[in-house]
């Protein structure tokens, strides 16, 4: 037999033992990014809810600024 079949050899050994804990750690891994996405998914959810009810806030602002503006009569020039 080669000297390189028995490195092939060796290695898939090596490497059959390894598999059986990597899934765990991949699985915690996996598990931690969710809970992650999860929070910052309800975030965003909150941040659009604050942001709708400042866009009506402003939107409520500025006609209410336009229905004074147009009812008050214009300035125009000043005192001589």
């Amino acid at each position: 037999m080669p000297k390189s079949d028995v490195k092939v050899t060796a290695r898939r050994k090596h490497g059959s033992y390894r598999p059986a804990v990597l899934p765990d750690a991949i699985e915690g891994q996996m598990a931690e990014i969710c809970r992650d996405l999860a929070i910052q998914t309800k975030r965003m959810r909150q941040l659009q809810e604050q942001a709708d009810e400042l866009r009506t806030v402003i939107g409520q602002w500025a006609s209410a600024s336009n229905a004074d503006s147009s009812s008050e009569p214009a300035i125009r020039g000043g005192r001589r």
